[in-house]
């Protein structure tokens, strides 16, 4: 047995959570409108709609489908919950589980009994506490942990960090200029940054501090070990109970393929759900994400023969993703079909998908790989917070800041 009930809310309404007795999940999509879903009966789900929110309780297990740029909270959930495209504000209570991020905006949370993972984070993310491990990759913005109780791994953060963990913490930071990193950990930290950063770097242990590739090489049996490369622009300071091993790794150098590759496969159609206005967006965002590309190659001093054939290939890739559209549009009232004969089977109706008549748009929609390099070029100082935060948002329909 199953419930579904559809909500017509607009482009940016405000969610609010109260309680699920069983798993969350939401997920964000371009319509204005909000679907809640459950596999308990009629009575199991409540929804209150108002001028000002719809608030939701479910007593089973709970999926939302939400407008990507929804205000979402949620109170309570008693077990596991995944939240996926929700460029809004988010606002979570406690989760009894697990919790899952993935494309979301700025988030707080106050508590999660289980393990906490996050990746592609466009805003800050603030955590009062995590019971289990908690892993958060690819964050445009500050990251603040005020407890780990379990192991903590930080990779490509692009704001500050101030970070408690009570088990070991790896990380991976590049100390872009002016960024402020703090790691304290009961256990061991190992930490890497770029092997020619400039910093001041402050380590502290009860146990062996050990520095390696950055310079001249350092070794310290227990206590405490401060020095300074220049431009020391940014400061990383790293304190544990157990030991530290700092190391520095080499930069990558400028591959074309790094820009390339990304946009190649995002010029592509992934989805059915296609709407004129989605499309003229996406469109308008493609033309940017090129602009932002012409001037970050100016500005990295690149080549006039790597930067012509880096432009080059763009254009070829942009010229075979408009060939594939047509076909990919033909069978896209096919895919529609079939996908629509399964929900019927499996008692999860949906409601009716846009037009296929659609005219193919000039670019499809950005991929995940557009948004890990938007990521990575906050995390290389090449873009802006606010920059990143534009462009996630316009990945999927939302209006830029």
């Amino acid at each position: 047995m199953s419930a579904s009930q559809l909500f017509q809310t607009g482009p940016t309404p405000t969610l609010i959570v109260r309680s699920v007795s069983g798993n969350l999940s939401v997920s964000g999509w371009e319509r204005s409108e909000v679907q809640a879903r459950t596999r308990g009966d009629a009575e199991s789900l409540q929804v209150d709609q108002s001028a000002e929110a719809l608030t939701i309780s479910c007593e089973e297990e709970l999926g939302l489908r939400v407008p990507v740029q929804s205000t979402l909270l949620v109170e309570r959930v008693e077990e596991n919950a995944s939240i996926d495209l929700l460029l809004g504000s988010l606002r979570i209570g406690s989760v009894a589980g697990n919790l899952s991020l993935h494309s979301v905006g700025g988030v707080e949370i106050d508590h999660v009994e289980g393990s906490l993972t996050a990746r592609l984070v466009a805003g800050n993310l603030r955590v009062g506490s995590v019971e289990g491990n908690a892993q958060i990759v690819k964050a445009a913005g500050d990251v603040q942990l005020e407890r780990v109780e379990g192991s903590l791994n930080l990779e490509e953060i692009g704001g500050d960090i101030q970070v408690s963990v009570e088990g070991s913490a790896r990380v991976r930071t590049s100390l872009a200029p002016g960024q402020q990193c703090t790691v304290q950990a009961e256990g061991s930290i190992f930490c890497e940054v770029p092997r020619d950063v400039g910093a001041v770097f402050s380590l502290k242990a009860d146990g062996a501090i050990r520095v390696s590739d950055l310079g001249q090489n350092r070794k310290v049996v227990a206590g405490e070990l401060v020095f300074e490369r220049e431009p020391a622009h940014a400061r990383l300071t790293l304190v544990a109970e157990g030991s530290i091993h700092l190391r520095g790794v080499q930069f990558r150098p400028i591959d074309e393929r790094e820009f390339v590759s990304p946009l190649e496969e995002g010029l592509t159609l992934r989805t059915a759900e296609l709407t004129q206005q989605i499309a003229a967006q996406i469109e308008a965002q493609v033309n940017e994400l090129a602009r932002q590309l012409d001037s970050r190659l100016a500005q990295l001093n690149v080549d006039d023969a790597l930067s012509a054939s880096i432009q080059e290939r763009v254009q070829a890739a942009m010229r075979r993703a408009e060939e594939r559209l047509t076909e990919a549009l033909r069978r896209m009232e096919q895919r529609t079909q079939g996908r629509e004969g399964r929900r019927r089977k499996s008692g999860w109706p949906s409601p009716p998908l846009p037009a296929s008549s659609v005219s193919p748009p000039k670019r499809p929609p950005v991929t995940e790989e557009e948004r890990m390099m938007i990521l990575r070029m906050v995390e290389q100082g090449k873009l802006s917070v606010e920059q990143a935060e534009q462009l996630l948002a316009a990945l999927s329909g939302g209006k830029r800041g």
